[in-house]
């Protein structure tokens, strides 16, 4: 029988990295979110450069991803739940696409493999939501966002 072997990841620490741009009105899918906020970092990793995104909105953490700078996609992503801990690492790049309405985007929708989130924009007075695949009905402001 064939072994199979896990390598362990962790949400990269900031620390070790160098803030290399800021996005404001992040879009999904060429849909910008207004007061969504993205904050590029990086690092050397032997010959090729490490990158971490985070995402935010009024200052709180929603979302990271990470990947090697010459991949095309995320390698992992973790999610801050409503309770300040992390869902996650995840494999690849998180799902995320832009909730509407009116014809303006009022938050994005992220989902893992076992949860889905809802974050309203900021200055929409929303909430940030866990939604179990399993319990629709679980609604937890996020102190900072919830107004």
């Amino acid at each position: 029988m064939p072994l199979s072997f896990t390598r362990s990841v962790a949400v990269p620490d900031l620390a070790s990295f160098s803030l290399h741009k800021i996005v404001y009105d992040v879009d999904f899918d060429g849909v910008p979110v207004p007061g969504l906020v993205a904050a590029f970092y990086r690092r050397p990793d032997g010959d090729r450069v490490l990158s971490v995104g985070v995402y935010m909105a009024d200052g709180v953490e929603l979302f990271r991803a990470w990947g090697h700078t010459d991949e095309a996609h995320c390698a992992h992503h973790a999610i801050t739940c409503p309770d300040g801990t992390l869902d996650g690492p995840h494999i690849g790049c998180p799902e995320v696409t832009a909730s509407m309405e009116d014809g303006r985007a009022i938050g994005v929708a992220i989902t893992t493999r076992d949860n889905e989130y809802f974050v309203a924009a900021p200055g929409t007075k929303g909430i940030i939501c866990a939604l179990s695949h399993s319990d629709t009905d679980l609604q937890t402001p996020v102190p900072g966002i919830a107004e």
